[in-house]
């Protein structure tokens, strides 16, 4: 298989269904300032199966919110519109991998929502980052393993046994997860940053833009694989993530108050992809 299989199966995706009209809206809305919250929320409403989802998620006992969120509105009000921005985003890509109903799938989208979770908590304490566009890049930033996965479910299998995944990944499908993902991203109108997170979050140090995030991601990957172990974790923590730690001036008590947060909502993240 080559790149440019996994480019024309990208534009494919767009090509076949009607999220990207959605996904298009919504990012739409969000990035023109004469747009309002109103305009968000009247979307996201007129969207049942998105409504829900966005519900579920604010209703998430991480955000402190459990039970308490029983409709867009009040969703805005708790979580404010930046953080609805980028679950609404998130929920809609995730919609349009799901159909399948395939378990890689599905674990694949919890390993991506225990980052997102991560990457969140961290971004408290490193200033130079938003809590919400860590939220989104996390949930999104393996959407290229998802989309190998779509693509030849018995190829990914076998990715996922090896320890170097991304020279597999180049040997079967001509491309490493981060760029099919990145391409992705780019063919979705998706913000420049999130591209950025998707493209580097092995190589942090290789980005020349949006360098934190990338960075806040790509630490929450490294870190979770303690916390969470299973086989759709493939961070690795490496010499990068040492010089990071430093840098950002992360404590050991940073770590396991995130972690503690992380564990309390853990069962819940799972149930959250029961459906899929």
């Amino acid at each position: 298989m080559e790149s440019t299989d996994v480019k024309r199966f990208i534009k494919g995706i767009n090509g076949l269904s009607t999220i990207p009209a959605l996904l298009g809206k919504i990012v739409s809305i969000t990035q023109d300032e004469r747009s309002s919250a109103r305009d968000l929320h009247d979307l996201i409403a007129h969207d049942i199966a998105l409504a829900a989802s966005v519900l579920r998620v604010a209703n998430s006992a991480f955000f402190g919110h459990s039970g308490e969120v029983k409709d867009i509105r009040q969703a805005m009000m708790f979580l404010g519109f930046n953080r609805i921005k980028s679950i609404a985003i998130g929920m809609t890509v995730m919609d349009e991998f799901t159909a399948d109903n395939s378990l890689d799938i599905k674990n694949l989208w919890i390993h991506g929502y225990e980052i997102a979770l991560f990457a969140e908590a961290f971004s408290k304490g490193i200033t130079m980052t938003s809590p919400e566009e860590c939220f989104l890049a996390g949930l999104l930033h393996d959407i290229g393993r998802i989309i190998f996965c779509t693509m030849n479910p018995k190829a990914f299998v076998e990715i996922e046994s090896v320890d170097d995944k991304l020279e597999k990944e180049k040997e079967l499908f001509g491309c490493t997860h981060p760029e099919a993902g990145s391409w992705f991203a780019i063919e979705s109108k998706l913000p420049p940053e999130i591209v950025s997170v998707i493209q580097f979050h092995h190589r942090p140090s290789n980005t020349t833009a949006y360098k934190d995030l990338v960075s806040v991601v790509s630490l929450a990957e490294a870190l979770c694989s303690s916390f969470s172990p299973k086989r759709a974790n493939d961070g690795k923590w490496g010499p990068e993530h040492d010089v990071l730690y430093l840098e950002y001036s992360l404590t050991d008590d940073t770590v396991f108050s995130v972690a503690e947060r992380f564990s309390a909502a853990k069962i819940e993240i799972e149930h959250f992809f029961d459906s899929l």
